[in-house]
């Protein structure tokens, strides 16, 4: 897997205070785990948006710490929700060689036979845990849906796993189902046809009586 390479700068004081401040001059605290004791860094605001914003927890991102490298997954962000920004970082790091487990996203492709008849498309599960060498770690699974129809589903058995990954999660579940669409029927309640059967009654009643008199 293609890594991406993030610059990151040591930090000092790890408190709130000087968090903010690091916020204010454009970086985002952060901290990197997984070798030894974890190292307080930051990392340039403008940067991770650019580069970084959109990417998942099994991207590899290539670390540069002064003259050290460290290949690490993104493990953990927090979001403002109201600025859209990124409040702090966790990397971990990995090491070749060393197996690693993690989530890979399951890509949907095609359109299904199914869907295009009128059912409705249900996406169970979206994600895969995995072990795996990080050299071996997939970007995602793609699998084509286009053939199902409706009624139809396809369990995660049935996806082609590369050699050297290992599934965590139970093949036995299903990943996606092509259901029938719902019909809904409007049904008169009980009490109001009783209550118009009453109405229609009565006025025939009237109709009749006012008929004899004359």
């Amino acid at each position: 897997m293609d890594s991406m390479q993030l610059v990151v700068e040591k930090r000092e004081a790890s408190n709130k205070g000087a968090a903010r401040e690091l916020r204010r001059n454009g970086r985002i605290p952060a901290v990197l785990y997984g070798e030894g004791e974890p190292k307080a860094v930051s990392v340039n605001a403008r940067d991770w948006a650019l580069r970084f914003q959109n990417t998942t927890s099994n991207t590899i991102v290539k670390l540069k710490l002064d003259k050290d490298e460290h290949n690490v997954l993104i493990k953990d962000t927090q979001d403002d929700i109201l600025s859209g920004t990124v409040k702090h970082i966790d990397f971990y790091a990995i090491q070749a060689g060393k197996k690693l487990t993690t989530l890979i996203p399951i890509h949907l492709e095609g359109i299904p036979h199914g869907v295009k008849e009128g059912g409705i498309l249900e996406h169970k599960i979206e994600e895969l845990e995995v072990t795996c060498l990080p050299e071996d770690m997939p970007e995602n699974f793609s699998i084509d849906i286009s053939h199902l129809g409706v009624g139809e589903s396809m369990h995660i058995s049935e996806l082609t796993i590369p050699e050297g990954v290992e599934v965590r999660t139970d093949t036995s579940l299903t990943l996606v189902v092509i259901t029938h669409a719902k019909i809904v029927v409007e049904e008169v309640e009980e009490g109001e046809e009783e209550i118009e059967g009453e109405v229609e009654g009565e006025g025939d009643e009237v109709a009749e009586g006012a008929g004899a008199e004359e």
